[in-house]
């Protein structure tokens, strides 16, 4: 018998999001996949029917598009026949450069897609998880989300945002038996510096994870019960650490340095 009755991951076609489904679908009896990429969600969901038996949804949505967040739940509902035990929110996406030059449209998609499309699948998850007294909620943030990121300004802004809302919730859910985990990882292989345009020199190459045990680690703290914010990585654990010593200011410097595309 199965952990779970019904999982919701977003960004399911690559990367974390991805690996998570292949990691959670021991677990689950129905998977809705999201993302916008149809071939790679429906290729995906054929695999994990036949590794796992489990039933598993392609459901192809653009989330930087104001309110197709709250249609991917109600198409959710409509597939599996009740709101998720487990919502994931995965997708996102980022741009680099300085902040005067980044086509201000692209940003206004992304806030969409990292902060909106997030927090409207949050709330509505949240009732019905409320009712039951069970659930869980994991939203990935990033250790962009500790601090200030010039020439990644926008994105490291949304990522702070899922940082702070998600341990907010997760105080105010603890009391109806409902998890809201926040999973911070540091640069991981994945197509996200593609799609940024971030350059990957031999430092953030040195610093980089691989999805499958990033995804791992987060599957590891759902079906544990703890911790309710992963880190992935000695690493990344002792940058957040660090960070908390230096003068804002400092960790704004550097991050800059790390970050400028022109070097």
């Amino acid at each position: 018998m199965k952990r779970y009755k019904a999982l919701l991951i977003t960004g399911a076609s690559a990367g974390i999001g991805k690996e998570l489904a292949y990691a959670l679908a021991p677990q689950v009896e129905n998977i809705v996949l999201v993302a916008r990429r149809a071939n790679k969600l429906e290729t995906l969901a054929k695999d994990l029917s036949v590794r796992f038996g489990v039933n598993a949804y392609a459901l192809p949505a653009d989330l930087s598009v104001s309110g197709a967040a709250a249609q991917v739940f109600e198409k959710t509902i409509e597939l599996v026949g009740r709101p998720p035990d487990i919502l994931v929110n995965d997708a996102g996406v980022g741009f680099t450069g300085e902040a005067s030059e980044i086509p201000t449209e692209s940003e206004v998609k992304m806030i969409t897609l990292n902060i909106e499309s997030l927090m409207v699948l949050c709330k509505l998850a949240l009732k019905p998880m409320y009712a039951r007294r069970t659930g869980v909620i994991l939203n990935v943030a990033s250790i962009a989300g500790f601090q200030p990121g010039p020439y990644m300004a926008a994105y490291y802004a949304t990522k702070a945002f899922a940082l702070s809302y998600s341990e907010a919730l997760a105080e105010e859910a603890r009391p109806y038996g409902v998890r809201v985990l926040t999973l911070c990882p540091g640069t991981v292989d994945t197509e996200f510096h593609f799609i940024a345009n971030s350059k990957r020199g031999y430092l953030r190459n040195l610093l980089s994870s691989s999805p499958q045990g990033v995804a791992w680690e987060a599957a590891r703290a759902i079906l544990l019960g703890f911790p309710d914010r992963i880190v992935p990585g000695p690493i990344n654990k002792a940058i957040v650490f660090i960070e908390r010593l230096l003068p804002r200011f400092v960790i704004t410097h550097l991050a800059g340095k790390f970050l400028n595309p022109r070097k």
